[in-house]
């Protein structure tokens, strides 16, 4: 059963550790990290087999496990380390074991691996649909020539390119990723649009005007922003219910098509540090 990709996802990148399991995390702070963010309304949980070698996972799984399962969706990654068919079908057993679950929302590949035939990764993900295992496939980082291996392998449809988009990373527009994915209606998932949006003034500074202006904050201002764009949904962290709900009233918001046109003559100048697997 396909289901539609909610707009906003709790990102759990750091959470354990950061690619090793950190002994000395906070794992109860991220358990209400996660509890937080559910009782605030957000029902997907984004996490990955390589968030601290899988201890993310398990975080996740701890935090979910007295909500009813279908009312917290759950999202993990496929280590672009391990895209041999055996691997993929593989992880996702033990995927479900970190988790305590029995099914996987969305079973997306973290990224493309040339050293891999990427319609493997397909050709598992169709088998565990089938067997019940995951309900939606989906991707990350991937440019327009691994999105077509994946359009031409994958029974599913793509539900999602879980791609960097933020103010100073617009890689997937000069790249024609973005078009990519309009025309073959594949929603893509913004990861990091909020972080480090002060490092670089001149974009930072228009964000500054434009909230002044608006009445917002210019973390705000970038979520419409970006929300402007046809088919962008969000995956991001907040630690409050009112940090959520600031978020929530951003997507409401509609821009002045001038204000969007200033920011996006900056964005378009801008490029992120995650473009070489868009080129894959």
């Amino acid at each position: 059963m396909q289901t539609e990709l909610s707009k906003l996802a709790l990102g759990t990148w750091l959470m354990g550790g950061t690619k090793e399991p950190d002994p000395n995390n906070d794992d109860k702070k991220d358990i209400s990290i996660i509890k937080t963010a559910i009782e605030s309304g957000i029902t997907l949980i984004d996490t990955a087999q390589n968030y601290a070698d899988g201890k993310c996972e398990e975080i996740v799984g701890q935090a979910i496990t007295n909500y009813p399962r279908e009312k917290v969706q759950v999202l993990t990654k496929q280590k672009r380390l391990n895209l041999s068919f055996d691997d993929v079908v593989q992880g996702c057993h033990d995927s479900l074991k970190r988790l305590g679950i029995e099914y996987l929302d969305y079973c997306v590949c973290h990224a493309p691996n040339p050293d891999f035939d990427l319609a493997d990764f397909f050709k598992a993900t169709n088998q565990l649909y089938k067997e019940g295992l995951i309900r939606n496939v989906g991707v990350s980082n991937f440019g327009i020539k691994s999105l077509q291996i994946a359009v031409d392998t994958s029974e599913l449809p793509i539900a999602l390119n879980q791609v960097s988009f933020s103010i100073n990373d617009s890689d997937i527009l000069t790249s024609g990723t973005y078009d990519f994915c309009v025309e073959h209606n594949i929603p893509i998932q913004a990861y990091r649009p909020l972080v480090d949006i002060q490092k670089e003034q001149d974009s930072y500074d228009l964000l500054l005007e434009i909230a002044k202006k608006m009445e917002l904050t210019p973390h705000q201002v970038l979520i419409a922003y970006l929300n402007s764009y046809k088919g962008v949904n969000f995956t991001t962290r907040a630690s409050t219910t009112d940090h959520w709900q600031q978020i929530k009233d951003a997507l409401e918001v509609t821009m002045e098509p001038s204000d969007v046109e200033l920011l996006k003559q900056v964005h378009m100048t801008k490029q992120g540090a995650f473009g070489r697997f868009l080129e894959m």
